[in-house]
């Protein structure tokens, strides 16, 4: 697996082991459009795997081809239906705490 992105960003809602939550509910919007550096080149549907620290793992496919040194957000790297998958939460973890975003081209 080859490092695509990573970002810290802050959980809107508290969640619990157990639930299945996607990166549309458990972050809001401003956190949403944080830009990030793309560090590889990456084609239209592209396997990413999307790991939440320590939280859970999705694998989605990217929304639109990837050039290295963009600056892109999880709004514009996924198409909608991406970002609304499920991700089952590994632990519990309160809201406003920071988690840091790791995206993996696999």
């Amino acid at each position: 697996m080859e490092k695509f992105a990573s970002i810290e960003l802050r959980l809107n809602i508290t969640v619990k082991k157990g639930d299945k939550e996607s990166l549309l509910s458990i972050f809001n919007a401003a956190e949403r459009f944080k830009h990030m550096e793309v560090l590889a080149n990456a084609d239209e549907g592209t396997n990413i795997k999307v790991v939440l620290e320590e939280l859970g793992e999705a694998d989605l496919k990217l929304g639109d081809d990837m050039e290295k040194g963009q600056k892109k957000t999880i709004m514009t790297l996924f198409w909608y239906s991406e970002r609304s998958k499920p991700i089952e939460m590994k632990r519990d973890i309160e809201a406003k705490k920071s988690v840091t975003l790791t995206l993996w081209k696999t």
